[in-house]
């Protein structure tokens, strides 16, 4: 094999049965797999949208073909996410509320050639290089409920009670649920952005990163804020991060943060591979 695996994790932010990440490892790709938190309404039964856009997406990876493209590898997977929208007639709603479709970010090592590819926000390292895909309007609605959460501290709201109730995320959710419009809007310049959703990806929405002559490679959801070569240190900056800003409106501004009864503010997925030479 033409790497191995020296080290990987993924940790469900509440409980692993609802963990919305995934990882798959053959002798042609490694990936992780983060499918979105639902912003809709559309119920989708016993499993969460990310759920089930996880799953579909790493069964599909399975079955690429050694010698994929990148171009390739998004048509394919976003075909079997399309696949489920008509098996269970819901393609008009889909389309009419992006909001309600099953949503996943990629990030993939392809062995044959020698790439990792990122669709979505998956960040990666290879040897110290990270690479990430931040989505041009998370930023200013992060500070926006950073904002509205430093309001209700000063208030007299506590941490615990924010942590219970988080009225910060429901002053960004409409506008989370309406930043849907920009899924795979390859018309829009600034806002746009590509995940795999079912819907077609524009090439400029794929990225492609040689891996020629590194020794190391990490793939990562972005439960992770910050990349590091090593898992352990990577996990020190998380409940680090955590146990000074447990709320996230600080230190590492995001649209969540950490809730009672979960383990994290989101789920997280870490691989690290060494290449064999």
């Amino acid at each position: 094999m033409a790497y191995e695996i020296v080290e990987q994790c993924s940790i469900g932010k509440k409980d692993e049965s609802l963990n919305e990440d995934g990882w798959i490892a053959t002798s042609n790709y490694v990936a992780v797999i983060d499918g979105s938190t639902s912003k809709g309404t559309l119920d989708y039964g016993e499993k969460t949208s990310g759920r089930i856009a996880m799953e579909i997406i790493k069964e599909g990876i399975k079955n690429l073909r050694p010698n994929c493209t990148i171009r390739d590898a998004a048509n394919e997977l976003s075909a079997k996410i399309d696949a489920y929208y008509l098996s269970h007639n819901i393609v008009k709603e889909v389309q009419e509320h992006p909001e309600n479709r099953l949503t996943a970010s990629v990030a993939i090592y392809s062995v044959e050639r020698s790439e990792v590819w990122q669709i979505g926000d998956c960040p990666c390292m290879i040897d110290h290089l990270v690479y990430d895909n931040p989505k041009y309007w998370e930023l200013p609605l992060a500070q926006a409920r950073a904002l509205y959460l430093e309001k209700e501290l000063a208030e007299g709201k506590k941490i615990l009670d924010l942590q219970k109730n988080d009225t910060g995320r429901e002053y960004i959710l409409p506008l989370l649920r309406f930043s849907m419009i920009y899924q795979n809007n390859e018309n829009e310049d600034i806002y746009g952005y590509g995940v795999l959703d079912g819907f077609p990806i524009a090439n400029r929405f794929l990225r492609r990163f040689s891996t020629a002559g590194a020794h190391q490679v990490i793939l990562s959801t972005d439960g992770y804020p910050k990349l590091f070569p090593t898992l352990s240190q990577s996990e020190r900056y998380y409940k680090e991060l955590l146990e000074e800003d447990p709320l996230c409106i600080r230190r590492h501004k995001m649209t969540k943060g950490l809730m009672v009864g979960n383990y994290g503010f989101d789920d997280r997925t870490y691989i690290r591979l060494l290449l064999n030479k």
